[in-house]
């Protein structure tokens, strides 16, 4: 019940997410203060990157670097505009308690211009900005959460593949235990046979009986070689219990983050 519970938080939680706007904002570059727009997505930074690169790169756009920022040139922040500027994209997490909340900002700037002067005209880009973030949400919302089904994914195979070993472990030390308990029990009979061998050898018959001991050593050691592997074997096997329970547990929780994964992608699809 918690589990569906979380589930269900979870949904609501992209749910809002996907609803949410993006806002006009300053952002403070090499001591200047720049006009822009800027978003908070529920994702990984490195996340939220590649979806902001394959959304750019997807409609044409080349990334470059600056210091902080993803450069994109010569793009229209509004359909049907005239006008270009240089998308200066500056994606990091909200805050390190919150590495799963990431802040998109985008400052406009002229086509080809530089960064290092704030104009009136590269204002005036903002509101366009705002639009042109809010039209990025879905693919970045898709994006992201696509790669954490993947991953999920791959976790999940991960432990199943583990999960799957354990138990293929737990057959092959039953079956040693099964046989060390066997070949111990033959050891017994083989005793009791060597000890009525010992009784009924003459007294005088020293080779005879040297032999017969020899032959009792050698059961009574093996006898003990049998026993210390058995205790092994059960501890091995005691141990390959606890963990296989608690992989089962793992791969129970991994397989329940992937379908609330799956219901969130399909809520958004929706």
């Amino acid at each position: 019940m918690r589990n569906l519970f979380l589930s269900f938080v979870g949904i609501l939680f992209i749910s809002a997410s996907l609803n949410a706007q993006s806002y006009k904002t300053t952002y403070t570059f090499q001591k200047n203060t720049y006009g822009a727009a800027a978003v908070q997505v529920p994702y990984d930074d490195n996340v939220v990157t590649e979806a902001v690169k394959d959304y750019m790169t997807g409609k044409g756009y080349k990334d470059a670097h600056y210091k902080d920022f993803i450069i994109f040139r010569s793009v229209p922040l509004d359909n049907g505009s005239t006008g270009y500027s240089d998308a200066y994209f500056n994606i990091t997490r909200k805050s390190r308690s919150e590495k799963d909340i990431t802040i998109i900002t985008l400052l406009p700037v002229k086509k080809d211009a530089t960064l290092s002067l704030a104009t009136e005209e590269d204002s005036s880009f903002v509101s366009k900005s705002v639009v042109f973030l809010d039209s990025m949400i879905h693919h970045i919302h898709h994006y992201s959460i696509t790669q954490q089904i993947q991953v999920q994914q791959k976790a999940l195979d991960k432990t199943s593949a583990k999960l799957i070993s354990l138990k293929n472990d737990s057959g092959d030390i039953a079956k040693k235990i099964r046989n060390y308990e066997s070949e111990l029990a033959k050891n017994k009979i083989d005793q009791t046979k060597q000890t009525q061998l010992i009784s009924s050898t003459a007294t005088g018959d020293q080779d005879a009986l040297a032999k017969a001991h020899k032959k009792m050593d050698k059961l009574m050691d093996n006898q003990a070689d049998y026993e210390k592997k058995l205790r092994n074997y059960h501890a091995d096997l005691d141990t390959n219990t606890k963990d296989r329970a608690a992989q089962q547990t793992l791969f129970e929780r991994e397989s329940q983050s992937l379908e609330a994964l799956k219901q969130r992608h399909l809520t958004m699809t929706q």
